[in-house]
């Protein structure tokens, strides 16, 4: 009898299996292509899922033992690379696609309610895009012969009102299906009426609508990582609706990952991706972003996927950045003039340091000296000191001193090496590239880093206008 029972599980589980797994057909007339190329969306990116080769002309058939993972597909089509979509649910992958290589809009389906909904839906905002673009151009001719144009702007907002309430409709009636999410995710925020000044009621619209923004996305979907719509949503909310500096976009980051299921496929993703965003980052200061995303989520063990040698090296370039982001004090290390005399970085007195490491045989500082050394004696007289770094190291530290007279910088204030690297600067420093530059307050606090040398000038007129109007506010 036992031994019966386990049979009979067994023989259930292998059902159950096969009744789990995926079988979808496609017929596309007029197709003479015996190639069907199926991808989907995920995250940023658009992927190859798989390439469906026909049965017969025409006849293309995608079936496997598992599931498919939900989200929304695309059917690409040779020669011409047009291509139609439709859904794939968890509940429908049992089903029958039908289109026109001449008109691949005019799909039908069998067997998927969820691809029923979503086809009937695009026709119907194909259809009602084409009256809102008709009743565009009648009311430019109206406003063009200076006419009343009441009348079409009735009509626009009746049209607006039957596509909420038909979008509303859909929604209501199938709660669970990928086309009501779909709908959802692009139904615009309803901002309710403030008081207050002009400028009032448009910052408090805009915090609003910042707070709501995602109201309208079930991250608790797996099948939201799948879809065209979210990577723009969450794009949009940390390019336009946040101020682009560090601590405002980490702190929108740090909002858009809590409202994912922790370790969840988005999650996942979207931590892996705004790590690696802010890494390639070529503004000012979004290193510090970086930093962040490296402690708080790589650093504190929420990323077990992640091998051991990726997760040092993560962390280890994080604390390399942390040590110079903007705003921290620069590492006061001991380097040393041509004569072996030490100098210690936060000795040197001055209202603004620049700060500049650079190497002799270095294109791109052969080219830079030039600027700094125009810079170093403008801005001689205006409390500011130019300290370069030769990052040269053993015997080859002698091309130092050849390359400052070669390139005519011995008025700098200080011309510094470390031959035996007892600082540690390229690590103390974050020091990867040549040239690099820091400008330093009389504090030795990092102001800006990593800027083209021919800006300097306007950089430090900068900084020197806004201590002059603190120090008039005083």
């Amino acid at each position: 009898m036992k031994y019966l029972v386990i049979l009979v599980l067994i023989l259930s589980s292998i059902s159950l299996n096969a009744q789990r797994g995926h079988d979808i057909k496609f017929e596309i007339e007029n197709y003479n292509n015996d190639t069907l190329l199926l991808a989907y969306f995920y995250g940023d990116k658009q992927l190859i899922y798989d390439t469906v080769y026909a049965e017969k002309p025409g006849y293309f058939e995608l079936k496997g033992d598992t599931l498919i993972h939900s989200g929304v597909y695309i059917g690409l089509v040779y020669p011409s690379k047009e291509y139609f979509q439709f859904l794939i649910n968890s509940e429908d992958q049992d089903f029958e696609l039908k289109t026109d290589y001449e008109n691949l809009e005019n799909l039908s389906v069998k067997g998927s309610k969820d691809n029923q909904l979503f086809i009937t839906y695009l026709k119907y905002i194909i259809d009602k895009n084409k009256e809102a673009r008709e009743l565009a151009t009648e009311k430019k001719k109206k406003e063009d012969a200076k006419s009343d144009i009441s009348d079409v702007e009735e009509k626009i907002k009746k049209l607006d009102r039957e596509v909420k309430a038909y979008q509303s409709k859909i929604i209501e009636n199938n709660p669970a299906s990928l086309t009501a999410m779909l709908i959802k995710a692009n139904t615009d925020i309803d901002i309710p009426d403030f008081e207050g000044t002009k400028d009032e009621i448009e910052l408090k619209r805009y915090y609003y609508y910042k707070k709501h923004f995602f109201d309208v996305i079930d991250f608790n979907n797996p099948a939201v990582l799948y879809t065209p719509f979210i990577h723009n949503k969450i794009e949009t909310y940390i390019e336009k609706l946040t101020v682009p500096v560090p601590d405002s976009i980490i702190s929108s980051i740090d909002t858009v990952l809590s409202k994912m299921p922790l370790q969840s496929d988005v999650w996942k993703f979207y931590v892996s991706y705004f790590l690696n965003k802010y890494a390639r980052s070529n503004y000012i200061g979004m290193d510090a972003v970086y930093v962040h995303i490296a402690k708080e989520y790589y650093g504190k063990g929420l990323t077990p996927w992640v091998e051991q040698n990726s997760l040092v090296r993560i962390l280890d370039n994080a604390l390399r950045m942390e040590n110079v982001l903007i705003g921290k004090t620069a590492p006061n290390i001991t380097l040393y003039t041509q004569d072996s005399i030490p100098v210690k970085i936060g000795d040197i007195k001055a209202d603004y340091m620049v700060l500049l490491f650079w190497k002799p045989d270095c294109g791109h500082c052969k080219h830079s000296m030039p600027d700094v050394v125009k810079f170093a004696q403008e801005y001689k007289d205006k409390g500011v000191k130019v300290v370069t770094v030769c990052t040269k190291l053993g015997k080859k530290s002698k091309q130092c001193w050849e390359g400052i007279k070669e390139l005519k910088m011995e008025d700098f204030d200080y011309n510094l090496a470390d031959p035996k690297n007892l600082s540690n600067f390229h690590s103390e420093y974050n020091v990867r590239a040549t040239p690099t530059i820091f400008v330093l307050d009389k504090d030795k606090k990092i102001l800006i880093k990593q800027i083209p040398a021919d800006k300097l000038g306007e950089i430090i007129d900068t900084f020197i206008k806004e201590k002059q109007s603190e120090n008039e506010k005083k």
